[in-house]
């Protein structure tokens, strides 16, 4: 893609980066309006100007030195989060300190001050999944420490959210593979196949049951995630699959590219994220 601080003909490339809102070119230039004598980021949700009206240029500053000024919507002259952003990534820490409780989309509502349809709509665009998808998944990830660390599985379940026992165990069970007695056993006597594929984060195994998947892991190497296995897992038979499952290998490289946005977040969050969205797939 080429770009220029002429007030030449945007690029074919360019223009479908901004007809489109790619994320993806936040960053790599901006564009301004003739018309207005705003510039933004490819992504800004503002309307747009004429294609024979826009200019791009490679950075902010130089959109400035030329006289344009920056949108007041998509500040595409500040190095941090968009406004959009920075209600993404505060939808995700809430629900991260809150999933132990009864979450909502009016919630998250009155937590952001958008609407609950666009506050989905969005949530999904940069995320890639709902909010309810996340916090089922931030829900099984402490279901699981719980148990680890020794606590009843009925205070481990209304710990985490889980309003009733049978709601534990028919919810829990599902994205456990197992039964949650069963899993704080250690695996016991249950039979394990998994897969190992790249991904956007490293390497990743997905491992499962006959009664669904077990576990996600994202690690620096197979080795270590071999182990990561084992360590959770300690009573169970675990074979690696000769034949991986294709759709595991699917759902993992379906994710081979992540939003900007997921690339500014913590590494653990970052995991979390894409744990969710493989999970989401193969459920």
């Amino acid at each position: 893609m080429t770009t220029t601080n002429e007030p030449t003909e945007i690029s074919t490339a360019a223009w479908e980066a901004v007809s489109n809102r790619d994320r993806h070119y936040d960053g790599k230039f901006v564009y301004a309006a003739l018309t207005t004598g705003i510039y933004c980021r490819p992504s800004c949700p503002a309307r747009h100007p004429h294609r024979r009206n826009t200019l791009i240029f490679p950075t902010a500053a130089e959109a400035e030195q030329r006289g344009y000024i920056p949108c007041r919507r998509c500040h595409p002259d500040s190095g941090l989060l968009t406004p959009t952003e920075q209600t993404i990534k505060a939808v995700l820490v809430y629900i991260k300190s809150q999933f132990d409780q009864t979450i909502t989309l009016d919630t998250l509502s009155q937590v952001t001050g958008l609407s609950p349809n666009h506050l989905q709509q969005t949530f999904k665009r940069i995320v890639g999944l709902s909010p309810k998808v996340f916090c089922d998944v931030c829900r099984i990830v402490n279901l699981k420490q719980r148990l680890k660390q020794g606590e009843s599985v009925t205070s481990a379940g209304y710990a985490v959210g889980y309003g009733s026992s049978r709601a534990l165990y028919e919810k829990a069970t599902k994205n456990l593979g197992m039964t949650p007695a069963t899993y704080q056993r250690g695996g016991e006597g249950v039979r394990i196949g998994y897969a190992i594929a790249s991904a956007v984060l490293g390497p990743t195994l997905i491992a499962g049951t006959v009664d669904g998947i077990c576990t996600v892991l994202v690690g620096e190497n197979e080795k270590s995630l071999a182990v990561q296995l084992r360590d959770e897992f300690p009573k169970a038979i675990i074979t690696r699959d000769k034949v991986p499952v294709s759709k595991w290998l699917a759902a993992i490289q379906s994710f081979r590219a992540e939003d900007p946005l997921l690339a500014k977040l913590t590494i653990d969050l970052r995991i979390e994220v894409f744990q969710a969205k493989v999970w989401k797939v193969l459920q």
